[in-house]
């Protein structure tokens, strides 16, 4: 591994940590793969059929024009170099009402070096360790196997090794592998796919329990994952998902929640006729306030759905959720916030306030990119997170720092890009708001 380098970029400095040096060393890989990817077509790209049904046409209900991966974080040393585009336009089904992107971006552009780590927030490390180790209770007997699909950095694996369980990990970005084999977790560094889980089924037997938190809405191939959960899962086991919830998306207008990792936009209806067309069976969903609105879901072996699944089938089909008409509304919302936020951020900088960035998830450079947000209205953006210390927002080139850089800087207004995690961030920042500091989102909410 290389040793810690220093990063800098215009007026700020900041020393290389070594979770800076992995990412440096996986993404040359991105880079070349970035090459390549910016010589094409983005018509090779777009998908026209169902990822739940197979079926076709897709409408075009959103658009967001072309933008950057949203976690492509680049150097200070390549903003001479071409930063690949690619068009981020969200699609309806008409037969099943899924909601799905439209074109897409090869995942390992997307997954082979990432940068969130589950374990950055405490909130959600505790969410998935509850998951977890209510799901091992209910599910796993003594020696049983669970199997996290997009394990992450291990966090929830980790916490509950100490059972009488066997865990494994999958997880194809390989500096995060890394980081959860130093926890102790077996992490295999690979897409899941039927293939695999059935080579896992021959090596370490069948899994009583399988995960996949906020990863189903990553992967293209919905069949070749069911094909492999199917394959892979015990007669009497489970398999618990989270994805974001499209009700919420559609009632918030949470239009940074729409970018090239994020492929599918679950409604309850398309994720029952997925599994069923796998033969397996939605036996209950449960809705959580996390991420902006998040629904967990229960899957077993069988076809079809329960009572309580069909009766929220039923009531999504009454609201409307599914149709152009709700799609309407929030890209008129979306229009409003867009011209919103750049008019208060220019309206804060003609009075003299210092404004910065807080947070640089994936939600962040949708947001800034956009609203077309550039260094001009935000001069940097802070972040917990060591390995994006030091890089540039995509596309938008705002410097991302470390906390610490509250006190050297001391911005008036700090715009909250991961608002997702308000409660946490803001009861951090104590200082910051008893100084006078303020809070604004990139929805002109004011904390």
């Amino acid at each position: 591994m290389p040793e810690p380098q220093t990063l800098s970029a215009g007026p700020f400095t900041l020393p290389a940590l070594p979770q800076q040096a992995l990412a440096d060393w996986v993404r040359r890989d991105y880079t070349a793969l970035a090459a390549s990817c910016a010589e094409r077509s983005s018509d090779n790209w777009e998908r026209k059929t169902c990822r739940a049904c197979g079926s076709t046409p897709l409408t075009e209900v959103i658009s967001l024009g072309e933008m950057p991966p949203a976690n492509a974080f680049i150097r200070p040393s390549e903003l001479t170099q071409p930063e690949p585009r690619f068009p981020l336009s969200l699609r309806l089904c008409q037969q099943c009402g899924m909601a799905q992107l439209g074109h897409v971006v090869p995942p390992e552009l997307l997954f082979r070096s990432y940068l969130f780590f589950t374990s950055s927030s405490r909130r959600m490390a505790d969410h998935f360790s509850r998951l977890m180790s209510e799901a091992s209770d209910e599910f796993v007997p003594p020696g049983g196997l669970v199997v996290e699909i997009g394990s992450n950095d291990g966090t929830g694996l980790s916490s509950i090794q100490r059972r009488d369980v066997r865990v494994l990990g999958v997880d194809p970005a390989r500096n995060i592998a890394v980081m959860a084999a130093a926890r102790g977790v077996p992490t295999i560094s690979e897409f899941f796919s039927e293939t695999l889980g059935r080579e896992i089924a021959r090596v370490a037997g069948r899994a009583d329990l399988i995960v996949a938190c906020n990863v189903l809405g990553h992967i293209d191939d919905l069949d070749d994952v069911c094909r492999g959960v199917k394959v892979l899962l015990a007669p009497s086991g489970a398999f618990v998902f989270e994805v974001p919830y499209l009700q919420d998306l559609l009632d918030r207008g949470e239009y940074d929640t729409i970018y090239h990792e994020h492929l599918s936009y679950f409604a309850v209806h398309p994720l029952a006729r997925l599994f069923s067309r796998h033969e397996l069976r939605l036996e209950k969903i449960d809705l959580f306030p996390v991420h902006g609105g998040t629904i967990r879901g229960t899957v077993v072996h069988g076809t079809g759905c329960s009572t309580a699944v069909s009766q929220l089938i039923a009531a999504e089909i009454q609201q409307g959720i599914n149709t152009r008409v709700a799609f309407d509304a929030m890209a008129a919302k979306m229009e409003t916030w867009r011209t919103g936020l750049r008019d208060k951020l220019g309206a804060l900088r003609a009075s003299g306030k210092k404004v910065m960035g807080y947070g640089a998830p994936a939600k962040g450079t949708v947001a800034l990119n956009y609203c077309a947000i550039g260094t001009d209205l935000l001069t940097a953006v802070i972040d917990s997170t060591p390995a994006k210390q030091g890089f540039l927002v995509p596309g938008t080139h705002q410097v991302i720092l470390a906390p610490k850089a509250l006190e050297e800087e001391k911005p008036d207004v700090l715009l909250l890009l991961a608002w997702n995690h308000a409660e946490e961030i803001v009861g951090r920042e104590k200082l910051f708001r008893a100084r006078g500091g303020r809070f604004i989102t990139p929805h002109l909410a004011e904390l």
